[in-house]
């Protein structure tokens, strides 16, 4: 594993870590922030409060930053947030957000397929507007936020926790 995923796994900790059960989590029952369903789809088997800090690791490294091409991505905050994204709303929409970002800043805009490829890879990588890129991720992440909440509104009590995701 590389130093950018360390980098990263590190900033996940900070927001995930113990069992959690919670009744009216879409995520169900959960452990660093690891669903049961992609434990599941990850080969792990057992109780999810026995899912070890090694195993989620190897989960998130796979799933979460080999698998979606963010190691791929040269500026290392970019990528963080991109990883961090995809673990709490989900890869597809992270990495939908990194592309309509970037088109919010550029004139070349690529297409948002929720997909980490060439034309992606290209842009972000060569974008003359990283900060600004990193603004707008947390904007939209912000944004995913109050739209779930205004849907529903029993996941209200999870968004001062979320809304910590969303700091720069």
């Amino acid at each position: 594993m590389d130093k950018n995923f360390e980098k990263a796994f590190q900033k996940i900790l900070q927001f995930e870590g113990k069992y959690s059960d919670d009744k009216d989590d879409r995520g169900g029952k959960t452990k660093y922030g690891i669903s049961e369903t992609i434990a599941r789809e990850s080969g792990y088997q057992g109780e999810m409060k026995d899912l070890t800090l090694d195993q989620a690791k190897g989960i998130y490294y796979q799933n979460y930053w080999v698998n979606l091409n963010y190691h791929k991505i040269k500026a290392i905050d970019i990528a963080i947030e991109c990883f961090e994204q995809a673990v709490h709303i989900g890869p597809k929409r992270a990495t939908s957000n990194l592309q309509l970002a970037y088109n919010l800043l550029t004139e070349q805009e690529i297409e948002v397929d929720g997909i980490v490829g060439s034309n992606t890879l290209k842009g972000v990588n060569n974008s003359a507007y990283g900060f600004e890129l990193l603004q707008l991720l947390n904007i939209l992440q912000g944004e995913r936020y109050i739209s779930i909440c205004k849907a529903d509104k029993s996941q209200k009590k999870f968004i001062r926790g979320w809304l910590k995701r969303t700091l720069l």
